[in-house]
């Protein structure tokens, strides 16, 4: 069972993958959203119970750390893309995207065009030059995470933080920071140029802004952190699971953006699961931590005087010493699971 894991893996994403595509032609043809929603509610279901099962049944996740960590981070996102267009898109709209253009969407791209005349003009583009560039800066990225990870003593990826001094534990973090948003930012830089090489599509990076001189959570978290799950995330939890409870309850804004933060720790505690076989729980006080932290910020106008370099400077001193603090919560439960040190 162990040695066809992988297979399995691949072609159970493959054809729930291709069966959202073949409902949605199908559900095309017959003007029906409703069919769609209901198959989109099935792919959904199917990829993270297949996963699930497979994690339960095969003793490769133990073995497989990192590639266990990735695939169980991609079931769970696919699920939501298949709800996200099912739900969270007006259905005249959702029936005129192009076929390819739903793939690539699936597989890659944070949010679909923002109106029908957007996506006319996704035809006249030509960026297979800009996918090259994508593609050169991923993989000087990966040369620039290689060189860490091969500069960086192997326990220093590894050992528990309970035994460390509390100076290099908040070092580790930093380093861990660092190497999390290199090893994303390469994939999805190389995966990315090669879909606007072969679709010709602009496909925003995950990382629009460098995330690490934010002036606050809330800019972090917005606008400079991961866009390809946040944007997920914020139309799950603003649009989709709003629109299916509506009937029963009604969400505010505050809600639907903690909501957010809580689906994130849900996710985390997913993957690390895939991971080590366990619940930390850690995660999950992390995320729900900062939405109540990002919410404070709101409330309490939160950096003042933004735009002086003094309030900057305050702003930034806030968000890096909240992350730092926080830290223990995200990075120790994945260090103990050996994710980092299965980068090496």
């Amino acid at each position: 069972m162990a040695d066809s894991t992988l297979a399995i893996l691949c072609i159970s994403y493959a054809c729930t993958f291709t069966m959202c595509l073949v409902s949605l032609c199908i559900s095309k043809y017959f003007n029906s959203p409703r069919l769609f929603q209901l198959n989109s509610i099935v792919s959904s279901t199917s990829i993270i119970f297949i996963y699930v099962f497979l994690k339960l049944k095969s003793s490769w996740f133990d073995t497989n750390t990192l590639w266990a960590f990735s695939f169980s981070g991609l079931s769970m996102l696919t699920a939501f893309k298949f709800l996200e267009l099912a739900f969270a898109y007006n259905w005249t709209y959702t029936r005129k995207m192009p076929l390819k253009l739903v793939a690539v969407y699936l597989l890659a791209l944070p949010q679909m065009p923002e109106s029908e005349a957007k996506l006319s003009e996704l035809s006249k583009q030509h960026l297979r030059l800009e996918g090259i560039l994508l593609i050169l800066r991923g993989i000087c990225q990966f040369i620039i995470l290689r060189i860490f990870l091969d500069l960086t003593p192997f326990e220093w990826l590894s050992l528990s933080s309970s035994l460390c001094s509390p100076i290099f534990r908040f070092f580790r973090y930093g380093l861990c920071s660092v190497l999390l948003y290199l090893s994303i930012d390469y994939a999805t830089g190389i995966g990315f140029g090669i879909y606007t090489i072969l679709f010709n599509l602009q496909i925003n990076p995950v990382y629009p802004v460098f995330p690490f001189v934010s002036t606050s959570l809330r800019d972090f978290w917005s606008c400079r952190w991961n866009n390809l799950v946040k944007t997920s995330l914020q139309r799950i939890s603003f649009v989709v699971v709003p629109k299916l409870i509506n009937p029963v309850m009604s969400m505010n804004h505050r809600i639907k953006g903690l909501f957010a933060f809580v689906l994130s720790g849900f996710l985390h505690e997913y993957t690390l699961w895939f991971a080590s076989s366990k619940w930390s729980g850690k995660t999950m006080i992390f995320f729900s931590l900062h939405g109540v932290l990002v919410l404070l910020e709101i409330t309490m106008k939160l950096p003042v005087k933004p735009n002086t370099f003094q309030g900057k400077l305050l702003g930034w001193m806030w968000t890096i010493g909240i992350l730092l603090i926080t830290a223990p919560l995200f990075f120790d439960p994945f260090i103990e699971a050996g994710v980092f040190s299965a980068m090496k």
